[in-house]
């Protein structure tokens, strides 16, 4: 009776390690197309730079 109950208790430990393996694999991003802090970071950037050549260029024509 001991050894059916230490197969069934290794097998069911196999099945779990190989479960969780596969749950493991690969996560995936959510969005492919999703926007990272860098690419805010980078507009942002582009925008306060824009808007300091603009007041220039205003500045100089006045």
């Amino acid at each position: 009776m001991t050894d059916r109950k230490k197969e069934l208790a290794a097998i069911a430990g196999v099945m779990a390690l190989i479960s969780s393996e596969e749950s493991l694999a690969f996560v995936q991003r959510p969005y492919e197309n999703a926007p990272s802090v860098w690419q805010h970071y980078g507009r942002q950037q582009t925008m306060l730079h824009r808007e300091l050549a603009q007041r220039r260029f205003i500045k100089r024509n006045r």
